[in-house]
């Protein structure tokens, strides 16, 4: 029955997600511009600002520096450094925006949702999030600005700037624990293939171990540029991921009733009482929740624009579109075929579901266990440099200082490791801040910061800023989502 279900999503999820992908691409707009309006020249923005009431902002963009800043931005001018292609750019945003989430979105499906549906989520989230990942390029382009605090300040003040980091730390910390709890469901079980005894192979030791003589050591590196590597091996991981789940499903290995991994009862018989191809509810906003973290990247959409060579608005859409689409198809062979393995018992994280012996499952864990452990450093230097920025939003630049470094990145890790410790289930801590934090850096802040660029480039009264308002509309969705998705959530889990 689950193989009829799959085949029809299956052959649907390319067509579903491009057209999606397009769709947003083109909607009230021309040539792919959302805001309606065609690019326009560095002169043309010029005169533009000179007709808006913010006028101190005309100086800052004819001057030369604020002149050569912008081409810099855009790709020209004086920068010298080597700038990233379309692809490798493709490359590296799948690889910075898929991680963890993947592993939880069967058990999104599993809360309650039918596979068309899911489709359409996963679909939909994919093409609303990378034009709101696109917007933000858009942004960087009419204002000049490189980060996303600059944005912010820009746009909306310098006074409350401080939120930026605040939401970055949140979510970088909320990250480090999904990481660091992955980390102890990998390596335990792999350590007792290996022959540890139980008594010295608790999750819980095994963290705090992992924790101490590695995960501490990488992260106190400020330098980074020596973990370059780890950026192919974390994509090949997830792909590697991805191709076995597919290839599980297929071969029967955990098909009802005798799959050869079902037969000596170690691990918890699939079951789809749940399973259907259109089921839709308020449960469907657990994997909404779910996809709220796995296309979270926006905090990084203004260092993708400033890397693009030869980089406009639209070369840069482009790029996103093609990166976005990539990540819809991953997504949607992930979740269907794990759903479709195990149904309604897939786990928060669906490595947890395969058998023990498995071969294959064995180097999918050790493979997404290795990958997390190079990756965490990258995560837990943003929470470090937020958390910097934050204390030094309110006069405490001390704590950026080195003398500090030791301290500041041991106190991060022992929160992280609290918790990790704690929560056994991964999912809960994924839904609510995909749900919370998610919504609010995917779906609510790039709308505003970039409805109010266009105002302060063409004008609050012009075409092109009543245009932009319509990227508003996103903001009431995603507190929505935001805040029925926390709680269906925190009701999911409470029933387990």
């Amino acid at each position: 029955m689950m193989k009829r279900y799959m085949l029809a999503p299956l052959i649907a999820t390319v067509s579903v997600a491009q057209f999606l992908v397009v769709a947003t691409d083109g909607a009230g707009g021309v040539k792919g511009n959302w805001h309606g309006t065609p690019p326009s020249t560095f002169a043309g923005r010029n005169k533009n600002f000179g007709r808006s009431s913010h006028r101190e902002d005309l100086q800052q963009f004819t001057d030369r520096n604020s002149a050569e800043k912008l081409l810099q931005i855009r790709g020209g001018g004086t920068d010298k450094e080597q700038k990233a292609s379309v692809s490798s750019s493709v490359f590296n945003l799948v690889n910075n925006v898929a991680g963890a989430g993947i592993l939880t979105l069967s058990s999104g499906v599993a809360s309650g949702t039918g596979l068309i549906p899911a489709i359409i989520i996963c679909a939909g989230l994919a093409a609303l999030s990378g034009h709101c990942f696109a917007i933000i390029g858009e942004a960087c382009e009419m204002t000049g600005e490189s980060d996303f605090k600059g944005l912010w300040k820009r746009t909306i003040g310098e006074k409350s700037a401080y939120l930026v980091d605040l939401m970055i730390a949140v979510m970088c910390l909320s990250c480090s624990v999904i990481y660091s709890g992955i980390l102890g469901d990998v390596f335990t079980p792999l350590l007792k293939q290996a022959g540890v005894l139980d008594q010295w192979n608790g999750r819980a030791s095994n963290i705090v171990i992992i924790t101490s003589l590695l995960l501490l050591p990488l992260s106190l590196i400020k330098d980074l540029s020596a973990l370059a590597f780890t950026s192919i091996l974390g994509f090949a991981s997830i792909l590697y991921t991805v191709i076995f789940i597919i290839i599980r499903y297929f071969d029967g290995s955990y098909r009802l009733p005798g799959g050869k991994f079902l037969r000596d009862g170690l691990i918890t018989t699939p079951s789809f009482e749940r399973a259907s191809l259109w089921g839709f509810g308020f449960k469907s906003l657990v994997l909404a929740s779910n996809f709220g973290l796995a296309y979270i990247a926006h905090y990084n959409a203004p260092n993708f624009y400033r890397s693009l060579k030869d980089t406009s608005s639209k070369r840069f859409r482009s790029m996103v579109n093609t990166a976005f689409l990539t990540l819809t198809i991953l997504y949607t062979a992930t979740m269907m075929a794990g759903y479709a393995t195990f149904g309604d018992v897939c786990k928060g994280n669906i490595l947890l579901n395969y058998h023990p012996n498995d071969l294959l499952s064995t180097f999918g864990r050790l493979a997404t266990g290795f990958s997390i452990l190079f990756g965490f450093p990258l995560v837990a230097c943003g929470a470090r440099e937020s958390i910097i920025g934050l204390a030094s939003s309110f006069g405490n630049d001390a704590l950026g200082s080195d003398k500090n470094n030791f301290f500041l990145v041991a106190g991060i890790l022992t929160f992280v490791t609290l918790i990790s410790c704690t929560v056994r289930d991964v999912s809960l801590v994924v839904g609510l801040t995909g749900a919370a934090l998610g919504s609010t850096i995917v779906y609510i802040c790039p709308p505003i910061i970039y409805s109010k660029a266009v105002a302060l480039v063409h004008g609050a009264d012009s075409t092109a800023s009543r245009r932009s308002k319509v990227n508003l509309a996103m903001v009431p969705f995603g507190l929505t989502i935001g805040v029925l998705g926390c709680l269906m959530t925190i009701k999911e889990a409470n029933l387990k």
